[in-house]
């Protein structure tokens, strides 16, 4: 596998993220991105109670931070490691991020000798609204996603992130919807 994993050295739970660049005009697509996430303490929590049923564990949308600095790099943004704080919180210009729900509702594939053991979450980003620090506009550069449930839907102060990763950046550009699918897939060694 050549994921990142993180609550199993078995390799039982790992993830990836995928972004393209979708022309509304003329069909085509473009996939720029494709990594694999890392998923965060606090999301085997969210496993944990998603299994027990409770309602607030169910994956609501995406988080996806951005920079406005025409200079800006990956080496200019935090490291994420899966104890990073969980809330996207204390976005100054020319940082910011978007709190998107999910636009389409999971699906579910299924790989050799499993069945449906995969969930992928998607959401586009067209003309969103920053959540918090800079305005997202023509000059943001998208960098950073993560998988959120959200315990109230209206504010993300009950918000937990369960898996997270960063990229190089990717310029936003209003004439093109930028779909970002993630996949969670489960697997019993």
């Amino acid at each position: 596998m050549s994921t990142t994993e993180i609550l199993s050295a078995d390799k039982a739970l790992y993830g990836f993220v995928k972004i393209w660049k979708f022309d509304p005009k003329s069909g085509d697509s473009e996939l720029l991105v494709d990594k694999s996430n890392m998923i965060m303490r606090k999301g085997a929590k969210l496993i944990a109670n998603a299994l027990g049923g409770k309602p607030d564990a169910k994956i609501w949308g995406m988080y996806i931070g951005f920079n406005n600095s025409p200079s800006f790099t990956l080496t200019s943004a935090p490291v994420i490691s899966a104890d990073y704080p969980n809330q996207f919180s204390g976005f100054i210009h020319p940082f910011g991020y978007l709190r998107e729900p999910l636009t389409f509702s999971p699906n579910y594939l299924s790989s050799e000798g499993y069945e449906e053991n995969t969930v992928l979450f998607s959401t586009m980003v067209t003309t969103a609204a920053s959540a918090g620090g800079a305005i997202f506009n023509e000059d943001s550069r998208i960098y950073e996603v993560a998988l959120v449930a959200a315990g109230d839907p209206h504010s993300s102060s009950k918000d937990t992130v369960f898996s997270r990763t960063n990229f190089n950046p990717i310029q936003y550009n209003a004439s093109y919807n930028f779909t970002i699918t993630w996949g969670v897939r489960i697997l019993i060694p």
